[in-house]
């Protein structure tokens, strides 16, 4: 990959570094830095025992599971992901390997707010439409909220530009999963057990 210059004199490292860096310092102002494999294993089990137990609380107005059938393996996954509203749609921001099941649309369902939904998900591959996205998101939510809602890393001392996402987009990569749902709720988590 080859480095591209954006607005604000920012460029994006190339390597599939992930990072979009500041052309002045060369440090990264977008990366995405995850835990150890085991700390998220331990914190997706907490969410997905918190967002289907009977009181789920003010978290679940954002957070929700994805319930998804892996495309190559067919075995069934439960995963804990944020939602936002982008555009007057739902959609799951994430740069995690499992987005590529949705890539061309698949079934599904969500656990959100209680309530388990069929749906559809899409991979979003506009990266142009999907770095509007998160810079929307990033205004919205504010630097620190943001930063721990959409799962990036933003460097301190930088205020992210369009460009700074249009490269983070296509080196870390950031992706939109656009979520439709298809009826009203058809069973309640909390007591379907």
């Amino acid at each position: 990959m080859s480095a591209g210059t954006g607005t604000g004199g920012r460029a994006a490292t190339g390597g599939g570094t992930g990072r979009s860096a500041d052309a002045g310092t060369g440090l990264p102002v977008i990366s995405r830095v995850l835990p150890p494999v085991e700390e998220r294993a331990a914190a997706n089990a907490r969410m997905v025992a918190l967002l289907t137990g009977p009181e789920p609380g003010p978290v679940a107005e954002h957070l929700a599971l994805l319930h998804f059938t892996g495309r190559r393996s067919g075995a069934a996954h439960t995963v804990p992901a944020g939602l936002h509203r982008v555009g007057g749609g739902l959609f799951v921001a994430t740069g995690s390997p499992w987005r590529h099941n949705f890539a061309g649309g698949a079934p599904g369902e969500i656990t959100w707010r209680g309530n388990r939904s069929p749906v559809r998900f899409t991979l979003v591959t506009d990266g142009e439409r999907t770095a509007r996205g998160y810079h929307e998101l990033y205004e919205r939510y504010g630097p620190e909220a943001a930063q721990r809602r959409l799962g990036i890393t933003v460097d301190a001392a930088a205020t992210p530009t369009p460009a700074d996402f249009r490269a983070a987009v296509t080196g870390i990569p950031l992706t939109l999963v656009a979520v439709d749902l298809l009826t009203a709720s058809v069973t309640n988590e909390r007591t379907s057990r």
